[in-house]
């Protein structure tokens, strides 16, 4: 099945209505590229990404602490697989950071009208660019070579020309790349594991597209 984008009305945006003064005047951010100095990830020009943490921001906040912090934070909308999602959006030179409140609509076109409180919590952040580092030095432009020399043992699963990618020893963080080709042998066939050198050879100098960070850490190994 092929991920379908779905289209968002003016309508369906202005159905997340904030339900304090705190939330509703994230709505009128007028820009989410400001400098570093006025951003609340810290004074790095490259951003440290673990779970938890991005830089000096923890991710296990409230929506309404986050605009306390952020004075760059701004609503916005992302794709999930096959759903459409409503999220905030943190972006700096070189850096770009949406953290997933919750789904506004699905494949079928059912709208879920929100009221997002300053209560509400990210479920998960996505993270993509060029000025970050994830945990052991490993930078956003990262290939899957790269990550199989710092990270050892990877799992990969491919849906929707993504392929969905768990590292093994660092619970918490999960890396999306792009698909290299339609055939790819990425995914089990009857139930049996594509061989790693097979996983390997395919995926080999494809990029991270985007990595996918957990609120809190977690001491449980991803699922490999």
């Amino acid at each position: 099945m092929r991920r379908r984008t779905i289209a968002i009305s003016v309508a369906l945006l202005a159905g997340v209505i904030a339900a304090d003064a705190v939330v509703s005047r994230e709505r009128r951010v007028s820009s989410p590229d400001r400098a570093p100095s006025e951003d609340c990830l810290g004074p790095d020009s490259i951003v440290q990404i673990r779970p938890g943490r991005i830089g000096a921001l923890p991710l296990d906040v409230s929506v309404g602490e986050l605009r306390r912090r952020c004075p760059n934070l701004a609503w916005t909308t992302t794709n999930g697989d096959e759903s459409l999602d409503t999220a905030v959006l943190l972006a700096r030179p070189g850096l770009r950071i949406v953290g997933v409140i919750a789904t506004l609509a699905d494949e079928g076109g059912d709208r879920r009208p929100l009221r997002v409180d300053s209560n509400a919590r990210i479920v998960i952040w996505k993270v993509s660019g060029t000025r970050g580092v994830l945990t052991d030095g490993v930078p956003l432009t990262a290939t899957w070579n790269d990550l199989r020399r710092v990270y050892g043992p990877l799992g990969a699963f491919a849906l929707n020309g993504t392929v969905y990618v768990s590292i093994c020893r660092r619970p918490g963080l999960s890396i999306e790349m792009d698909l290299p080709h339609p055939d790819a042998p990425i995914n089990p066939i009857d139930g049996v594991p594509q061989k790693s050198a097979t996983t390997d050879s395919v995926m080999a100098g494809t990029p991270i597209a985007v990595v996918e960070v957990a609120p809190v850490p977690s001491a449980r190994p991803a699922a490999c």
